[in-house]
């Protein structure tokens, strides 16, 4: 590969995540281009990133009097062969559907030189499946953005060689983004898969009748001193995109347990185009938001919530992806809280998370095979 530095980079998908990348690329000094085949897609483009910038602004992730010049910079594109003419790095951002992405992909990879870097911004999908389906599997990989976080996960396929990975890194680390390298492929990487087991715990609570939605969302925010809790965060996600996620789980994984359950939870609302924040109605009504919350049960809802979080974590660690130093900075750098979730086990202990942990798994809740790797690691964790 080319030790030549990063140049031009081209975004493949001009929705939310390319809109977002872009801006974070361009906003470091990048030449960038963004291609979407339909032209009302880069029509909007700018709009998108002007709300966007603006709202970053606002937490001081971007500077106001970069966004615009930095948006005017950006090309658009709808012409593939135009948008990849001398790009270094592409990144592809279209909707997470398998065969599509690699459609797109191998048509890329038939227009690229030899020396070019081509990743996917996928969330969920399998980065060594899709490897095995091209042909120079060598440069490519997994950068995956989180909307409005400097975290950037890098997953490698089957083939990716260190050249690209180090490649990589020194790319993220130019525009002022926190690489994070998993040692191998893990779904949802770490930050989804800690914010799932939030998300999932959160559901299961109320399906089993525990706490109300509203009790949540207030223990987590009386915890952390946050705007959201984690309804109000999937409300923001998207319940679509949240439901699409768990569709997209496979039947071998370790979720198979509660997936019914959980899109059975989640159908209530998007049959009904309660989407979130976007449609006004989700988890919450928009047009009468209520934020008084009993606190009674805060203590009980904040342990219970911690268990999600934390066993996402230690399958992460058991699993050998991630170092517990990163698993605990991946979830700082993605959510800006205060403790990491290996942290807060530190501080539970190890016996009262497994009194809590064991409760759930009464419930049918835990994986036996999550179950099994924990309770056995546990043993000799310090």
């Amino acid at each position: 590969m080319n030790s030549e530095p990063i140049k031009k980079v081209c975004f493949i998908g001009a929705g939310t995540m390319g809109c977002f990348n872009s801006l974070m690329v361009s906003v470091a000094g990048y030449e960038c281009v963004i291609y979407d085949p339909l032209k009302e897609s880069l029509a909007g483009r700018k709009e998108n990133q002007k709300v966007m910038g603006e709202f970053l602004s606002h937490s001081n992730f971007f500077n106001r009097v970069d966004i615009d010049a930095s948006i005017s910079r950006i090309k658009d594109e709808s012409n593939l062969i135009n948008a990849l003419e001398g790009a270094d790095l592409i990144s592809e951002s279209i909707p997470e559907n398998f065969d599509l992405k690699i459609k797109v992909l191998k048509e890329v990879e038939s227009l690229i030189g030899n020396n070019a870097i081509l990743t996917t911004n996928t969330s969920s999908l399998s980065v060594t499946k899709m490897s095995q389906q091209l042909n120079s599997s060598t440069h490519f990989a997994a950068m995956h953005f989180h909307l409005g976080s400097r975290l950037i996960d890098l997953a490698r396929g089957v083939n990716t060689s260190e050249a690209t990975i180090k490649s990589l890194v020194a790319f993220v680390e130019s525009i002022n983004g926190h690489p994070l390298v998993l040692k191998k492929e893990s779904p949802g990487y770490a930050l989804n898969a800690m914010l799932g087991g939030l998300f999932r715990q959160s559901m299961l609570m109320v399906i089993e009748g525990l706490y109300s939605i509203e009790e949540i969302d207030g223990a987590w925010k009386d915890m952390n001193k946050s705007e959201f809790g984690p309804f109000g965060m999937m409300d923001i996600f998207g319940l679509d995109v949240v439901k699409g996620s768990w569709d997209e789980k496979e039947e071998g994984s370790s979720h198979i347990v509660y997936k019914e359950k959980i899109l059975g939870f989640l159908s209530q609302y998007t049959e009904n185009e309660s989407l979130g924040k976007k449609t006004g109605r989700g988890f919450y009504d928009y047009s009468n938001l209520q934020n008084e919350h009993s606190k009674s049960n805060y203590k009980d809802i904040q342990e219970d919530l911690n268990i999600g979080i934390i066993e996402a974590a230690l399958v992460l660690l058991v699993d050998d992806i991630l170092e517990k130093e990163n698993i605990n900075q991946a979830w700082l750098v993605g959510t800006l809280l205060e403790k990491g979730p290996l942290d807060i086990l530190d501080t539970m202990g190890i016996y009262q998370f497994n009194e809590r942990y064991t409760k759930w798994t009464s419930n049918s809740y835990i994986s036996s095979e999550n179950l099994t790797k924990i309770k056995v690691f546990l043993k000799s964790y310090k």
